[in-house]
């Protein structure tokens, strides 16, 4: 049996992306934004199914928490890819800030533990 490592609270808003509205307003979100992953830099063409780097994710840009009204509010989504979604938006979910780093060879996310620890550039 496989084992959720998800708080009781999350594993009962997860039942809402079982519901029929969420499945229309998913459906919505991704035509909306065309089928493509909005992540800055991306921009790729998103396909069916689950597995492939490049399947259609709709991600809530402010965790919803099982708040009803910011799970289904459509200004709070956008499509992304798998990988997009797997990667660089939950590392920055967990950390709290992006890894992104700029041309210059400084984090560009003034959240970043860099620009804590030593005050910045």
């Amino acid at each position: 049996m496989k084992r959720d490592w998800r708080s009781p609270e999350a594993a009962e808003y997860r039942k809402l992306y079982n519901t029929r509205i969420w499945r229309k307003l998913r459906d919505r979100t991704l035509l909306r934004d065309g089928y493509r992953c909005q992540r800055k830099g991306c921009g790729v063409m998103l396909t069916r199914g689950r597995s492939h780097p490049r399947s259609a994710v709709v991600h809530h840009v402010d965790a919803h928490k099982g708040n009803r009204e910011l799970f289904y509010d459509i200004n709070n989504l956008q499509a992304v890819c798998w990988q997009c979604h797997s990667t660089v938006i939950q590392s920055e979910e967990f950390y709290g800030y992006s890894k992104e780093v700029g041309n210059d060879g400084w984090p560009v996310d003034l959240r970043h533990r860099f620009h804590k620890s030593s005050g910045g550039v």
